[in-house]
């Protein structure tokens, strides 16, 4: 007598509508559409494509944030990274040296940053949080050194017009609606998604969020993974230092500032796992649309009530604690 066993195999829908992306996207567009029918001018055309311009470099080092969490890391140095880049390129173009070079120069710079930051947590074992709190005040410290605590614009050689290719990217809209810097966010988070997707190095990052021991068993090599994904988010942080050149035309000692904990919350409310193992760039880019959409969302007068910053930035906090919560809770069930 034999007996069968039936397995119940769930849809496509069904494991769709259980995964982290599908919940806050359906939030984000609750949240969106509440807001287009009760203001008069989140609709518009100009405040639409200046919340895709608020969210892009947050956006594109959510992407590095990404990469990193999923390991089981944490950078809290990519925007000082990025501001020191930004910065390298403004000192360099004021000086004479032409826009090719001083860009060139941006990502070397950020790439270092990124294997010191890489070599640090990984041959010293000093925690990621600690290592990259440290490099973070060395990184913003030596471009405060470098540019003497003052601005530096991106101007042309008569020192009154600023530099055209920059320009274009913190103004130009492709198709007369769609931003440049929405459209550099896009294609580096398309980039990603199939890097994590696809490649080899993309699958040895969830395997090392796992478990590193786990990672040295399945013959990974986790010292140069380690020292690439680090460094990959260095390459990340030039893009986001050149878009901060062209968002607001020139480098400050603050640039990027702040960023940092935006990018994490981003990839966080997204489902990424700060334990490590999990993670997703669609996650990430909805995590990052959710909080672009809040944040308009208080300045564009929903039912006639403008909303504080201060305000914002406590329900910000608390959509964090959530998803952090959240991401506890499952892992328990897990374990």
């Amino acid at each position: 007598m034999t007996t069968t066993t039936k397995t119940k195999t769930s849809s496509p829908l069904s494991r769709m509508m259980k995964r982290s992306e599908f919940t806050i996207g359906l939030v984000v567009v609750a949240l969106f559409l509440f807001v287009l029918f009760t203001s008069d001018t989140f609709g518009s055309k100009y405040n639409l494509m200046n919340l895709t311009k608020q969210g892009a470099i947050v956006g594109v080092l959510a992407v590095a944030q990404t990469l990193i969490i999923i390991t089981g890391g944490i950078d809290i140095s990519g925007g000082a990274i990025s501001g020191l880049g930004c910065m390298t390129m403004a000192l360099l173009i004021a000086g004479g040296q032409p826009v090719w070079l001083a860009v060139v120069v941006n990502f070397v710079v950020c790439i270092a940053c990124g294997f010191i930051n890489g070599t640090i947590i990984f041959d010293l074992k000093v925690p990621a949080m600690i290592a990259t709190l440290g490099t973070q005040t060395i990184y913003r410290g030596i471009l405060k050194l470098l540019c003497g605590g003052n601005s530096v614009s991106f101007f042309e050689a008569d020192g009154k017009t600023f530099i055209k290719v920059f320009e274009t990217i913190g103004d130009y809209n492709v198709f007369g609606f769609l931003p440049i810097l929405a459209c550099i966010w896009i294609l580096v988070a398309v980039i990603a998604f199939l890097v994590l997707r696809y490649t080899v190095f993309g699958r040895d990052l969830f395997v090392i969020g796992s478990g590193i021991e786990v990672a040295r068993l399945s013959g990974i090599k986790v010292r140069k993974t380690f020292y690439l994904v680090y460094s990959a988010a260095g390459l990340i942080y030039g893009v986001a230092a050149i878009m901060f050149a062209g968002r607001i035309l020139r480098a400050m000692p603050n640039t990027g500032d702040g960023y940092d904990m935006n990018a994490i919350a981003a990839a966080v409310i997204g489902g990424a796992s700060l334990a490590g193992g999990r993670g997703a760039i669609t996650g990430t880019f909805i995590g990052t649309l959710l909080m672009a959409v809040i944040e308009n969302a208080g300045k564009s007068r929903p039912l006639g009530i403008e909303i504080s910053d201060y305000i914002l930035e406590v329900i910000t906090g608390i959509l964090i604690i959530v998803a952090v919560a959240m991401d506890m809770v499952k892992s328990r069930k897990k374990g």
